[in-house]
């Protein structure tokens, strides 16, 4: 008969909040898959359910002990808490960028501070509207970036010097905005490649709380859109969110 005590009474609890978290990732595992990567979030599922393994056999040590239970769930759970450090020390790696605004061109540029897009995909009236203003630009091709001087983060898969991985969303929305102030303006091209892999539904809802962000601290947030790639009804939800440059206005 087993003895229900207030230590296997705790050990039965903790099995439960993990089961329950298990659960919720199961069930709800597109709301986190739209907010988180995914090779972080597989990794996440994989720590708790080594966890939900220690905390299991915990319990079963508690009912029914033997000498191997009584080391087996110390090791799991060691297991379980060195593999998360390691995948957590992994990701923040990989995340971290060293790229900062600075300013790239003298002058003054007459561009209000606000959210605006530019429908010319070739970007030639950038130079001009960034001129005197710290400046980063996220960009699947940052070779126009690079020439102008403008520090930028390139959206990309593969790892290499400023890389970014387009499926951090919540990563990236951090980076751009931890160092923005009054003077600076943040440039995002490369639409058609966020809205690839993650979706549109993913990407404005990045790009909103991105211009929100921005716009409280005074910044200025400039968004390369080419209507010929994208859906009317998605440039039509742009074109609310963000004001558009005049043609006029985007040639060099």
């Amino acid at each position: 008969m087993v003895e229900f005590t207030l230590k296997l009474d705790i050990e039965i609890f903790k099995l439960a909040i993990v089961t329950l978290a298990l659960f919720i990732l199961y069930k709800y595992h597109r709301i986190f898959e739209t907010a988180l990567p995914p090779n972080l979030l597989r990794r996440g599922t994989y720590v708790t359910v080594i966890f939900w393994l220690g905390f299991l056999a915990d319990v079963m040590n508690d009912m029914y002990p033997t000498p191997f239970t009584k080391i087996l769930d110390d090791i799991i759970i060691s297991f379980a808490l060195v593999l998360g450090s390691y995948y957590l020390i992994d990701y923040m790696r990989k995340v971290r960028v060293n790229v900062t605004p600075s300013k790239a061109l003298s002058g003054d540029s007459n561009l209000p501070n606000g959210a605006h897009i530019i429908t010319d995909p070739n970007i030639p009236a950038v130079p001009e509207l960034i001129r005197g203003k710290k400046a980063i630009a996220l960009s699947r091709n940052p070779d126009p970036f690079k020439k102008m001087g403008v520090p930028y983060l390139w959206l990309s898969k593969v790892p290499g010097e400023n890389t970014i991985d387009p499926l951090r969303l919540p990563a990236i929305l951090h980076k751009l905005v931890e160092s923005a102030d009054r003077d600076t303006v943040v440039i995002v091209d490369g639409l058609e490649y966020l809205i690839l892999e993650n979706g549109f539904n993913s990407v404005i809802k990045f790009l909103t709380t991105l211009k929100d962000n921005l716009l409280l601290k005074g910044a200025t947030l400039i968004v390369v859109a080419d209507p010929k790639a994208l859906e009317p009804s998605q440039m039509a939800i742009l074109r609310r969110e963000f004001r558009e440059i005049p043609k006029e206005g985007q040639k060099s």
